[in-house]
């Protein structure tokens, strides 16, 4: 009886054991790569969706979009990590109605991507839980397509196909799960600012992620 108590007692030290080395092993320097799928919303600014020579009009600036990204990673301690990502936020439906001097409409369908480079400062905890923050640069990729409806119509001079390639800052903020000492799941929310040049605004999205350690 004596024996099989203290063998118990060995197996779940020895299980005790693993499992701090496992925890352990997951905050060590390492590689990681994994994917996320995210609900977006292009949050444009008032005077977004211009409308030349419109006297009077409002703004519509339609519906959340999903999106996706693949990303990795070197985690460089317990706390800090550089995250490479590259990222299509979808496609966003806007309008301008306009009522004088006629009536009618200014419809854009504008695309945005973004390859970003990203700090994440972390603070993990014994629950195999982990708090996370990440601030980073992003070089965003948006295109912009515009059409009329209605009576109104562009001066001959509108751009109504415009493309941009710019630098914007991005911040964020989440939490993770480490699910194995390989496998984490995470949950992060990040908004990249002043996004697009014809169609400007936050870009603001909420990332549902898997990553995998190598």
């Amino acid at each position: 009886m004596r024996i099989a108590i203290c063998a118990a007692l060995l197996a779940l030290a020895a299980g005790e054991a693993a499992a701090q080395s496992k925890a352990s092993d997951a905050l060590e320097p390492h590689w990681y790569a994994g994917g996320a799928v995210a609900q977006t919303i292009f949050d444009i600014l008032p005077d977004a969706v211009p409308a030349p020579g419109a006297t009077a009009s409002t703004l519509n600036s339609g519906q959340n979009q999903t999106g996706w990204r693949v990303f990795a990673g070197r985690r460089l301690n317990r706390y800090f990590a550089l995250e490479g990502t590259l990222t299509d936020y979808g496609r966003f439906h806007s309008v301008r109605d306009v009522q004088a001097p006629v009536s009618g409409s200014v419809i854009a369908d504008t695309r945005v991507r973004g390859a970003s480079l990203d700090l994440l400062v972390m603070y993990p905890f014994e629950s195999g839980f982990v708090a996370i923050g990440k601030i980073g640069g992003m070089l965003a990729m948006t295109h912009t397509d515009l059409r009329t409806d209605g009576a109104y119509t562009f001066p001959p001079e509108k751009q109504t196909s415009v493309s941009n390639r710019e630098l914007v800052g991005k911040y964020g903020i989440g939490v993770g799960y480490h699910l194995t000492e390989r496998v984490v799941l995470k949950m992060e929310y990040e908004v990249a600012r002043h996004v697009g040049e014809e169609i400007e605004g936050d870009m603001k999205a909420l990332f549902f992620s898997a990553q995998y350690r190598f």
